[in-house]
């Protein structure tokens, strides 16, 4: 095909010739259309429709469409015959073999090799897996059932390392069923092995030299929460075997905020504080126990908070003081509303 040389063609930019109008009162006339032009327009127009299979109609003013469409399907069913996707299962085995891989097969075989690995993870990886285990479960919280003379774990699942999911349903009753004696505290544990690809549960008794070599009180840090051992409940039995439980939290990120809406206040100069408890339940202990907000001034008599000190956290929980006094002619004492924040 060329562009169209009849006469009065005109230049349209960089040499190549293109139609102009007619202005017959300025003595101008329009591009001659030539029988070759219009000619090569049509035959270039109706090979397409014909490479694509159509007959031509004067009825049907879409052909032109319809055959590029036609012949696009045709090329991609080319292209697709000869690369076709490969399905999740064959992608999983590895038959790739001149196949195509979309995003979604790829991450649905990401997850499938990451939910069968069991290692080894090598030091240099593991480093960068350092993500204290999650409990799958509406409060991070396994639930556990107990009677006389025993506990049982309900299956749940859990997230090891932010890297692998696990389920506790992999145990059978028996591997999830303790029994206890009178009197005795335990902790309920949980492991996993990344060399084998074994999850243990098991009941260790505080007062087991093998389990407290030193024998540490029920609540210390050496008993928490680690990367790979988890502390899913303390149990205590009664004279009579029967077990007190008390789930704990385990999720790589923990938050709490505790808070006091109103003032309290007092005329005795010497009280200027407000000493209480918050309970958590939790893997392991706070981190970090900060004042987040107050509110100062809410009348002439209110001043800031002044300070704030929390004894010792365990992973049950910690007393706090919050103090503050105020500036007004009364001289007293008071605490404000305040919200303190607490991260493990």
């Amino acid at each position: 095909m060329d562009r169209v040389n009849g006469a009065g063609t005109i230049d349209i930019g960089g040499g190549r010739r293109g139609f102009r109008d007619e202005n017959l009162g300025a003595g101008v006339e329009g591009t001659e259309l030539t029988a070759l032009y219009l000619n090569m327009v049509q035959e270039e127009i109706m090979k397409v429709c014909a490479m694509a299979g159509l007959s031509p109609s004067e009825a049907d003013w879409t052909q032109l469409y319809q055959a590029i469409g036609i012949m696009m399907d045709a090329l991609f069913a080319d292209v697709e015959a000869a690369y076709p996707f490969a399905s999740t299962a064959e992608a999983i085995a590895g038959l790739l073999l001149n196949k195509i891989i979309s995003p979604k097969t790829l991450a649905d075989v990401l997850t499938s090799r990451l939910a069968a690995y069991t290692g080894p993870v090598d030091n240099d990886t593991i480093s960068y897996l350092n993500v204290f285990p999650t409990i799958l479960t509406a409060n991070n919280v396994a639930a556990i059932t107990s009677s006389a003379g025993q506990v049982v774990v309900t299956p749940f699942k859990w997230i090891w390392r932010q890297f692998k999911t696990l389920d506790l349903s992999a145990l059978n009753l028996a591997a999830r069923t303790f029994a206890t004696a009178a009197s005795k505290t335990y902790h309920l544990r949980l492991s996993y092995d990344v060399l084998t690809g074994v999850q243990t549960l098991s009941l260790k008794d505080l007062s087991n030299a093998g389990y407290n070599p030193s024998a540490l009180v029920e609540g210390a840090t050496n008993f928490d929460t680690t990367y790979d051992d988890m502390i899913l409940a303390r149990v205590v039995t009664s004279a009579g075997n029967v077990p007190t439980v008390v789930p704990l939290k385990n999720t790589n990120r923990m938050n709490a905020t505790a808070q006091r809406t109103t003032p309290v206040m007092s005329t005795d100069a010497g009280i200027g504080f407000v000493s209480d408890a918050i309970s958590l339940n939790w893997g392991r202990r706070p981190a970090q126990i900060a004042l987040e907000q107050t509110t100062a001034n809410v009348t002439s008599d209110y001043d800031s908070v002044q300070l704030i000190s929390s004894g010792t956290p365990t992973r049950y929980g910690f007393d706090f003081i919050v103090g503050g006094t105020s500036t007004g002619a009364s001289s007293y004492y008071m605490t404000l509303p305040y919200k303190i924040g607490i991260s493990a």
